[in-house]
């Protein structure tokens, strides 16, 4: 059976796949798990095989997907994409109040431009370029360039707790920027060099504002995020609430981690040890709890562990280094948390009919310099980058045009009578005439001379050369420089060997040179009607600095399902009274049908002093009488199940209990 993604909403679920996904959902977040575990988590709530049909409902809508190791190890996991609603369903069975706090004391702001940020280092990359010494580490000199260019700091990255190879040369804030580049796949390692992809690139700079933060926001969450459930509920907890924070926006992040403790979704061992010991979280399952009574706690009654901390600071700070939000402190010293993105929109899927480009112009100052805009289109200012000098970068960048950034420009492939277009067609208020004049004369002053690569033929006598000079397949492609001398042009050395070889003065092979071939500036020219699609930036798995340890992409996504009758081995062997009606049976059928659903991993019904209660059987005990051990399970996910040993006497009628019944 195929899988056919028809999620819907997850209020459409059974009650058995609710349960299932549920205590997958906590204890799990969308970190992979091993196709037993959702077994042990329900065990004696649900039956094994009540499970396994959940699994199975689950997987068949795409709330669940699953992957096959080489060895056949099936993984389950619940996709990145589908966690919002899921954090939207907790909020929704268990609401959240009063999270907003006051207005904090100390406020450390978000880093502004990062989009504009990233084009920049991109530009200078693709002037200077990356190369890689033989062990493939950067260059020293090229590393302290790619240093001065980053737009992060090391405080603000350094409580990620990234791994990385050659820790000891590269910073951490220098990592995470060429990470970010080679993770959105606009960068590629090769041999040598560290080379930009024109064609990502094109697309890139084609994009929204908007739509580069989405991007970058999908890798910061999911790259650079611990992997660990509890780190990841929080990180989408956090987005989940921002429609809680009050009028000034800030959450207090107290109040939302004591209320995700309560709800399972952070585990008992991050209270710090004074606190471990408290009555209230002793019981605490991987379940939705009920949040009775919390707003009657403080947040200082719930002091979470140092190292738990650490981590959550770590996130905040990285929040704010990427330009997501600002963090700070009360005057209790609580911490909190403000967005200034729009966060719902940047993690719901990706949809093609969003794209738009900004439709901005810049300003050309008298004084040269070039006031850039947040609505200036990115494929304009990647032009700017190649024929301007950049001033400063924030919100409003600010670039300068002079006479070496245009003779750099024309060098690197920008035609001269492109410049002043670009000004012309972009300026809101026009070109001051002086400075347009200014530009033409500068671009008009470069290239009136030019260095030109040719090739030296040198023969060995003068009446070879003679003979070479007379040759008529040569005329024209040879000028003589003296007495056994020529000059050709590279692009006509071909030709010209194959003339002298049937002459009979073939000449002799040289080593090839091992000058750099001329270096452009990619993308001079307007790039239209470019496709800005979703996978180009999104690819799980692509190669960066950073180990992430995520390994789901190495292995074969599973796209079929298992027949569910599979389950039920050998069905039509087992009485159809077994399953379809209450009976009472001697007692070595019964103990029969106990084994029964012992194999099958089903439960039983059992009318005890006139009940019916389900009953999930785990082994039978041989004796005189037999007895079975197991649990008595409601199915319902806020009670803990209990586990008995019953005899045949304890029961009267009983029923196996099977989905075709």
């Amino acid at each position: 059976m195929d899988v056919t993604s028809t999620q819907g909403n997850w209020n459409e679920l059974s009650a058995d796949e609710l349960l299932v996904l549920r205590r997958c959902f906590v204890r799990y977040a969308a970190q992979p798990m091993k196709e037993e575990e959702p077994m042990q988590l329900t065990q004696g709530a649900l039956s094994g095989v009540e499970t396994k049909l959940a699994l199975h409902g689950l997987r068949s809508r795409g709330w669940l997907e699953a992957v096959t190791k080489s060895w056949g190890e099936r993984i389950l996991y619940i996709p990145v994409d589908q966690l919002p609603a899921l954090y939207d369903m907790l909020l929704e069975q268990t609401p959240m109040n009063g999270i907003h706090t006051d207005h904090p004391i100390t406020v450390y702001e978000a880093m502004t431009g990062l989009e504009s940020e990233l084009l920049h280092v991109l530009s200078r990359i693709a002037i200077q370029g990356v190369p890689l010494t033989a062990k493939g580490t950067i260059h020293k000199r090229s590393l302290q360039k790619l240093n001065e260019l980053t737009p992060f700091r090391p405080e603000d990255l350094e409580g990620l707790g990234l791994h990385y190879a050659h820790a000891e040369l590269y910073p951490v804030q220098t990592v995470v920027m060429i990470d970010l580049l080679l993770s959105l796949g606009l960068l590629v390692k090769e041999t040598v060099s560290f080379r930009i992809q024109e064609a990502e690139l094109a697309t890139w700079i084609r994009l929204s504002a908007g739509q580069m933060r989405k991007h970058i926001f999908d890798t910061l969450m999911e790259r650079y995020g611990k992997a660990e459930a509890p780190m990841q509920h929080f990180r989408y907890m956090l987005c989940a609430v921002s429609q809680y924070g009050g009028t000034d926006g800030w959450i207090s992040i107290q109040y939302l981690l004591q209320w995700m403790l309560q709800v399972g979704l952070i585990p008992q061992n991050s209270l710090s040890r004074d606190d471990s010991t408290n009555s209230a979280f002793i019981d605490i399952v991987p379940t939705i709890a009920n949040l009775k009574g919390l707003e009657d706690e403080t947040v200082s009654d719930f002091n979470f562990n140092g190292s738990f901390m650490e981590d959550i600071m770590g996130w905040l700070k990285a929040l704010t280094a990427f330009g997501m939000g600002d963090w700070g402190q009360t005057t209790s010293g609580e911490i909190c948390f403000r967005w200034n993105v729009s966060v719902t929109d940047l993690l719901r899927p990706y949809n093609d009919e969003d794209t738009h480009q900004e439709q901005g112009a810049f300003y050309v100052q008298p004084d040269f310099e070039i006031l850039v805009p947040p609505d200036v289109a990115y494929d304009v200012r990647w032009r700017l980058e190649c024929c301007c000098e950049r001033v400063t970068g924030d919100r409003m960048v600010v670039y300068r045009i002079t006479r070496e950034s245009i003779t750099e420009a024309i060098e690197l492939g920008m035609e001269a009578k492109e410049i002043p277009a670009l000004l012309d067609k972009y300026s809101r208020t026009g070109v001051p005439e002086h400075v347009r004049l200014a530009v033409e004369q500068w671009a008009g002053n470069v290239g009136r001379t030019a260095f030109a690569t040719v090739t030296l033929l040198r023969c060995g006598t003068q009446e070879d050369a003679d003979m070479v000079a007379r040759h008529p397949a040569l005329e024209g492609l040879l000028e003589r420089l003296g007495d056994k001398d020529f000059m050709i042009p590279v692009h006509s050395a071909d030709k010209i060997r194959k003339a002298l070889a049937a002459i009979g003065l073939s000449p002799r092979l040289e080593p090839k040179s091992a000058d750099e071939p001329a270096h452009h500036y990619p993308l001079l020219t307007e790039t239209e009607n470019l496709d800005a699609g979703r996978s180009l930036f999104s690819q799980e798995g692509r190669a960066g600095l950073v180990y992430t340890g995520r390994t789901l992409h190495f292995y074969e996504q599973e796209h079929t399902l298992p027949d569910p009758s599979d389950y039920f081995p050998e069905r039509s062997t087992v009485p159809s009274s077994w399953t379809k009606e209450w009976r009472s049976y001697h007692t070595s059928t019964s103990r029969q049908l106990m084994e029964q659903a012992i194999r099958w991993q089903a439960a039983v019904g059992l009318r005890i002093s006139g009940k019916e209660v389900k009953w999930i059987p785990e082994s039978v005990v041989s004796g005189d009488p037999w007895s079975v051990t197991g649990w008595y399970a409601s199915g319902m996910d806020e009670e803990t199940p209990s586990r008995a040993t019953l005899q045949p006497s304890d029961w009267s009628d009983m029923r196996l209990l099977v989905p075709f019944t």
